[in-house]
């Protein structure tokens, strides 16, 4: 069901509230009504129309990809897992991020998470507002419409290390922010200063418990040199990780993120992780900012989908991709026979103007298709036999801050039996 829903429209533009999130980009699925619904005048000014009187766009094929497979699992649902609300540094309340959420975001799912503590510990989420957090997402969680998800920010900070802040011993941990979240009620967070959560393997193990998700906030090794200092087991659940342009312009200043080359850097070693966005709003305005793949729009399939980190980053236009290596998803590992051959296909919102695939940290192919739609294949030839690969797609349009839009495929970890 994934790709069999686009047609020659692509995936994803055509799925679930993605349609809302296109036209609010001035897609030119507005010059047909809608994909699926019948042409409308001045649909063949930019499209053909399909055998069934539905508009579709021809795909601009670099090299040859075969037809999607009518077996394919996964629907793809956008959400965003970072954001505040007055409970903590943000504006607004509960109702007001979910309604926003639903209605004005067309998201299909949205977690919530105002922090635990005040940045430098000044203040403790009341257990009270937790309570009503996991009220208010089960409010609003109508399976097949939207999902509400209740989360919290793990603000770990070094000065609880400090004569500032004396709560712990020994060295201070530079753990950075983590998003926490849960696929149902829980009794009370796992605090940044409590003594049996305070570090990420213990933050990990109590999270797992309770069959919660963990993902890793805002990368920047300068300021947080120890926010990977956990161990390959905590990656189960600490499974993903916001990604963002190495270099971002916001309000007329440009800044050095060095994002991408992090995550590079820890998959080189080994690490596992899964890419997210988010907007980490503190307006109470959610957004489009991460794409998952799964088999239904309730909280457990949202969770399935995020564990085995199914799911791809969007940096502003909810970008539409899907990358494959012999037919397996993102964010799986997998054993093959052979050379890798890579299955991508991009539906943007603008003009595409790069695609490149990473092995390693290392760009191997790149396409500069100068349109909407683009999918190719490509064999990597080169591999040596244990290898991550991944998918970063570079769009004309920009944010209001200059930035392009972007959208970051979760890796694909590939191995030949020896």
């Amino acid at each position: 069901m994934f790709l069999k829903r686009l047609a020659l429209l692509g995936p994803l533009l055509a799925i679930s509230s993605a349609e809302g999130i296109a036209a609010a980009y001035k897609s030119d699925l507005d010059l047909c009504g809608r994909v699926g619904q019948s042409c409308a005048p001045g649909c063949c000014d930019s499209r053909t129309c399909g055998t069934d009187d539905t508009c579709q766009v021809p795909v601009v094929a670099v090299s040859s990809l075969d037809s999607p497979s009518s077996a394919d699992p996964y629907q793809v649902y956008w959400g965003d897992l970072h954001g505040h609300t007055a409970n903590s540094d943000g504006k607004g309340d509960l109702d007001h991020y979910f309604t926003y959420s639903r209605d004005t975001a067309r998201l299909d799912f949205a977690v919530v998470s105002d922090h635990d503590y005040g940045i430098l510990g000044q203040w403790e989420l009341p257990r009270a507002t937790w309570t009503l957090t996991n009220d208010k997402v089960d409010e609003y969680t109508v399976n097949g419409r939207f999902i509400a998800i209740a989360g919290y920010e793990w603000t770990s900070n070094p000065i609880f290390w400090t004569s500032t802040k004396p709560i712990f011993s020994g060295p201070a941990g530079h753990y950075n922010h983590k998003n926490v979240y849960f696929p149902g009620r829980v009794d009370y967070i796992f605090g940044a200063m409590d003594s049996a959560s305070y570090a990420p393997d213990l933050l990990a193990e109590a999270v797992r418990g309770v069959g919660g998700l963990i993902h890793n906030n805002h990368l920047d090794p300068g300021q947080w040199p120890d926010e990977f200092d956990y161990t390959p087991a905590s990656a189960s659940v600490i499974v993903n990780s916001e990604i963002l342009p190495d270099t971002m312009r916001w309000e007329a200043r440009q800044y050095t993120a060095r994002s991408e080359q992090t995550l590079r850097e820890f998959l080189r070693t080994g690490g596992r992780t899964g890419f997210v966005s988010s907007s980490d709003t503190h307006e109470g305005k959610p957004a489009a900012r991460t794409a998952v793949l799964a088999t239904a729009l309730t909280r457990t399939a949202i969770f399935e989908a995020l564990r085995h980190r199914r799911n791809y980053a969007v940096s502003h236009a909810p970008i539409v991709l899907d990358v494959r290596i012999d037919g397996h998803f993102m964010g799986e590992e997998i054993a093959i026979i052979g050379v890798p051959r890579i299955a991508v296909e991009v539906h943007g919102t603008d003009a595409i103007e790069e695609v490149i695939i990473v092995r390693d940290g290392v760009v191997i192919h790149s396409v500069h298709p100068e349109a909407r739609n683009v999918k190719f294949e490509y064999a990597d030839t080169a591999f040596g036999g244990r290898s991550y690969y991944y998918v970063r797609v570079i769009q004309q349009d920009m944010d209001e801050y200059g930035n392009r839009s972007r959208a970051w495929s979760s890796p694909i970890w590939v191995t030949r039996p020896q």
